[in-house]
């Protein structure tokens, strides 16, 4: 006998209180997964006799019996067991046959559940009510055993034919709707090559209907030049063949695309046909494109980048190499472009960039490569460039193109450039070298005035080379602090008493020893070092004058040399406030020399800071007199105290007329505009007794004592020695 479960409440889910469903025991493995597995069939009557006679009976047929009393408890097993089939009384105390058969094909997972009807009625009326409730079949009573089993059994064989079947439709169904819906298109081509399906996207992509497509040859998506009937014999070897190519629109428009064929054999490994997939990659290749141009191209002004002129520039080499030819290399950087962002802005720099470019494109030929290396750099590649004399001519013609303005926002602007150039394989054998050699070879044009070319040399490359490591020196120095203060006495002549000293910088180096300042000066005021240096130099020299004060020595005036790069800084004068109030010095003792180019450039608003600095107390005086400006008249329009008479006059006033006159000159004006003279360069006691017959004031040079130390300054002004 079959015993009697009781299901779990919860398991039930609260479709019924208290109802109950029993099972037998799960013999043969029911339940298990596998070919072994025993049908389930779920038994529902409230008659336990009638139970106990079909359990038993489908249990001897090989089946697994659960039983329900109740239609509630029948549903209940449904939805815990998923029997494979259901036998369902028609007459039941709850619900009858007919809702709960209703009910149950309700439940999820049971549209391919067998439910077989057990009935008294035979009537046609009742067959059709079960038919209508959703039972598969119906059995009337009495019910012949085995008859009942063979009839289960062919309804389990056909249940699961018609399951298998669905679900194969439901997965073609599945298959299809995704293949229609497939952004890419798909078609299928028979062993001739003709398509015998297409998708909509396929269709759709070339511009055609599904029904122009049908049964015409795929060769015709490509272009007539591309299309290759695919040999028979190739068809064997084929496996995966994916490409991209060109295809053709209806309307004849050429576009790129990603083929993916594919082989199709049956069993035996008969050919069948292929199925191609096709995606326009259109959007892929522009975005190729671009990012191409992006990482090859300079985004302002178009023009092939560094990267791209480097990578042409080694294949031209490669091929001059094999020729034996000559390359040319123009390095060109724009004279003062700084100004002009510094005065009208980047914007406006960005559009005479741009100018330039075009300008500079119109004169460089086909075969040869113009690129824009950043900032203000350009750079031309010269494939053709025989000789020397050819890539002068291109020199001159590319600085002929800057003799015109360039109109920008409505104003003429006029633009200059310098050209440094190298040529292959004299001055450098590689890329690096050559732009490297065109580069200095640029540096020295700019030194030489700007608007000009020069070819790379060796000894362009050692005054490069020296510049750059006096310029990382001078860095290094600045750090270790290896500079010091020298001072040279300045003597009034009509005492012969010492009454002032003029600052001299030296640099101590390990490295060079002691640099003279002719030789770092022009260095750091190109690098924008001066700024720094001049500043040490201000700072360290009043709080020597402040500890000579300190220490009981006469009041001495500190002349300090003033570079035009320093003496136009915004913060000049505000620096200068700083400086005397943190060294507490006299500002009646502190000098500047000025050369006469800073005095003279930009001149009102020279003038302007000149008089900031007299209204301190300040003294002014011109250095290297008489070597600049050619007019004296200009001395009358600043605040000047003292003119100092360069050193090259004073050599040879004992021996060469023309220049004892200019010495004259210059004693006569100064003393007629009240200002003070002081020649520099006194060696020998004849110029000395020169200059005091000519009434000349003061002096300073070898005769009375060279530059020196503070601590030997001192000991010198003890002694007294003039």
């Amino acid at each position: 006998m079959s015993k009697k479960i009781v299901v779990n409440e919860e398991k039930r889910d609260g479709l019924a209180e208290g109802g109950k469903f029993r099972q037998t025991s799960d013999r043969s493995g029911a339940g298990g997964n596998g070919a072994d597995r025993k049908p389930v069939i779920l038994l529902v009557d409230d008659d336990p006799l009638m139970l106990q006679f079909y359990g038993g009976g489908l249990e001897k047929a090989g089946f697994v019996v659960k039983e329900a009393q109740s239609s509630v408890d029948s549903i209940t097993a449904f939805i815990h067991l998923k029997p494979d089939l259901v036998i369902l009384d028609l007459v039941m105390p709850d619900l009858n046959g007919f809702a709960t058969c209703r009910t149950i094909r309700s439940l999820p997972g049971s549209e391919y559940t067998p439910i077989l009807i057990i009935t008294g009625h035979g009537d046609s009326r009742s067959v059709k009510q079960a038919f209508e409730s959703g039972a598969t079949d119906y059995i009337i009573k009495p019910v012949n055993l085995d008859l009942f089993c063979h009839r289960i059994r062919y309804m389990l064989g056909a249940s699961r034919d018609i399951s298998d079947k669905k679900r194969s439709e439901d997965s073609l169904r599945l298959l299809k709707e995704a293949v229609e819906r497939l952004p890419i298109g798909i078609t299928i081509s028979d062993l001739e090559g003709k398509i015998i399906y297409a998708n909509p996207a396929e269709a759709e992509m070339h511009g055609y209907t599904l029904e122009e497509l049908m049964r015409r040859e795929a060769r015709m998506f490509g272009p007539p030049e591309l299309r290759k009937p695919l040999a028979a014999d190739k068809f064997h070897k084929m496996t995966v063949w994916k490409r991209e190519t060109l295809n053709l629109r209806k309307g004849g428009e050429k576009f790129p695309v990603q083929l993916t064929s594919i082989p199709v054999k049956n069993s035996e490994g008969v050919p069948l046909g292929i199925i191609t997939t096709c995606e326009d990659i259109t959007d892929r290749k522009e975005a190729e494109v671009a990012i191409e141009r992006l990482a090859y191209h300079d985004s302002l002004t178009g023009l092939p980048n560094r990267s791209m002129f480097q990578d042409r520039l080694q294949k031209a080499l490669a091929s001059a190499r094999r020729e034996g030819r000559q390359l040319g290399v123009l390095f060109l950087d724009l004279d003062r472009f700084k100004d002009i962002n510094d005065t009208q802005g980047h914007e406006f720099g960005d559009k005479l960039l741009r100018a330039v470019a075009l300008r500079l494109g119109r004169c460089v030929r086909d075969a040869d490569t113009l690129a824009r290396l950043g900032g203000d750099e350009f750079v031309i590649l010269l494939t053709g460039a025989s000789d020397r004399a050819g890539t002068i001519t291109a020199a001159e013609r590319i600085l002929a193109l800057f003799t015109e303005p360039f109109e920008l926002e409505g104003r003429q602007v006029y633009s200059s450039t310098s050209i440094g150039v190298a040529l292959y394989p004299k001055d450098g054998r590689d890329v690096n070298d050559l732009l490297r050699s065109a580069d200095t070879a640029m540096y020295h044009a700019k030194a030489g005035g700007r608007q000009t070319y020069r070819f790379f040399s060796e000894e362009i490359n050692r005054k490069i080379t020296e510049k750059v490591h006096i310029e990382n020196g001078l860095r290094r120095a600045l750090e270790r602090q290896e500079f010091c203060l020298y001072y040279q006495p300045q003597i009034e002549l009509g005492s012969e008493r010492i009454i002032g000293v003029e600052v001299l910088l030296r640099w101590m180096s390990p490295e060079m020893g002691v640099v003279m300042p002719s030789r770092f000066i022009p260095v750091a005021e190109d690098s924008g070092l001066i700024f720094r240096l001049g500043e040490w130099v201000l700072r360290t020299a009043c709080r020597q004058s402040a500890a000579w004060r300190d220490a009981g020595h006469p009041p001495l005036r500190m002349a300090i040399n003033i570079s035009g790069h320093q003496f136009k800084q915004p913060s000049f004068v505000s620096l200068i406030d700083t400086v005397l109030d943190e060294s507490s010095m006299d500002p009646t003792c502190l000098e500047f020399e000025l050369t006469e180019s800073v005095i003279m450039d930009k001149a009102e608003k020279t003038t302007l800071t000149l008089r900031e600095l007299k209204d301190r107390g300040i003294h002014l005086s011109i250095d290297d007199f008489g070597t600049g400006y050619s007019s004296l008249s200009y001395l009358k329009h600043f605040p000047i105290d003292r003119i100092k008479i360069d050193r090259s006059f004073i050599a040879d006033i004992t021996s060469n007329r023309d220049e004892a006159v200019i010495v004259d000159t210059i004693i006569a004006i100064a003393r007629s505009m009240d200002l003070k003279v002081v020649a520099e360069g006194v060696e020998n006691r004849e110029q000395l007794d020169y200059l005091k017959a000519r009434r000349c004031g003061e002096a300073q040079g070898y005769y009375f004592a060279e530059p020196m130390p503070a601590e030997s300054l001192e000991t010198w002004i003890r002694r007294d020695v003039v």
